[in-house]
């Protein structure tokens, strides 16, 4: 009587309920480095600003020569003065009553409105534009880091305070040969939209074509817009995030600084990525990035 041993399966059976997971793949990380035209957002933004505040305060502005005389005869203010026929028909046969408004006023000549520009009686506006416009050029130009950059946004605002709480605007514009800087309407929007239309071609076209990808095992850079794809490995290469100007980095850039890439092989020792918006949290990941790579392989 011969026994005959149990057969073992060739091949096992995974349990049921037991899924086999796939690891997931490292992401693509983009960095975008942005030209320093990106921190002149304040000027586009303070420009319609501007020409909103002209437009709801609705005063109108008229030019006439030096030796023009305004006179008020029956209740009414009558401009005169000598010039062309032209001139003497559309202005000395202007007369407004106390109760019609400028914007309404009509002139003897059918085809000249009068008070047709709007401007601000507000002297500081244009004043004001013209200071953050100054600070934006020397801002995005001449670079104040650390302990510099801290000392002149204090004075700034200290001044500004002081200035504001003594009502000395006014007084100081006056003894600068009464230098009052107004700018109508129309000058803003002319401003606003040309330096918003130059802002988004640099912003959304031509900055992105200069960034830098990290993935798994290999970073691609392109440094500027026509230029070509460099591939350089991971390995050995260390990040440092540069972000000590408070003007650019955190005023205007909300967080922006800049990335520096040392690298242990090849000719090139360092690369800088400037004007990185959202460094801090980017190079969080870009760090996950590199250690789920290390662990895969």
């Amino acid at each position: 009587m011969s026994t005959v041993p149990p057969s073992t399966p060739s091949s096992s059976v995974a349990p049921v309920g037991v899924v086999a997971t796939v690891p997931k793949a490292p992401e693509e990380i983009k960095l975008i480095s942005h030209s320093n035209l990106f921190y002149w957002w304040p000027v586009w933004a303070l420009a319609f600003f501007m020409a909103l505040w002209t437009y709801i305060e609705n005063h109108r502005f008229v030019i006439v020569p030096s030796h023009g005389t305004v006179t008020e005869e029956d209740g009414r203010y009558v401009m005169r003065f000598q010039g062309t026929d032209k001139e003497k028909s559309a202005l000395s046969t202007t007369s407004l009553d106390n109760a019609v408004a400028l914007s309404k006023a009509k002139s003897a000549d059918p085809d000249l409105e009068v008070f047709r520009p709007r401007m601000s009686q507000q002297a500081w506006l244009g004043s004001m534009f013209i200071v953050v416009l100054v600070l934006t050029i020397i801002i995005t130009n001449v670079p104040l880091r650390g302990l510099w950059s801290f000392i002149v946004i204090l004075l700034i605002i200290l001044l500004a305070v002081i200035v504001s709480l003594a009502k000395g605007w006014d007084t100081i514009l006056e003894r600068l040969g009464n230098l009052h800087i107004h700018i109508n309407m129309a000058g803003y929007l002319f401003i606003g939209f040309a330096v918003f239309a130059l802002w988004s071609l640099a912003t959304w076209v031509f900055d992105r074509r200069s960034y830098v990808i990290f993935s798994a095992g290999q970073i691609r850079l392109c440094e500027h817009v026509g230029a070509g794809v460099q591939v350089y490995p991971t390995q050995g290469v260390s990040m440092e995030k540069q972000r000590d100007d408070m003007f650019r980095h955190y005023i205007l850039g909300f967080g922006s600084g800049d990335l520096i890439l040392k690298m242990s092989t090849g000719e090139r020792k360092e690369i800088r990525i400037p004007n990185v918006l959202g460094i801090g949290w980017k190079l969080q990941a870009i760090e996950r990035t590199l250690a789920q790579v290390k662990v895969s392989a």
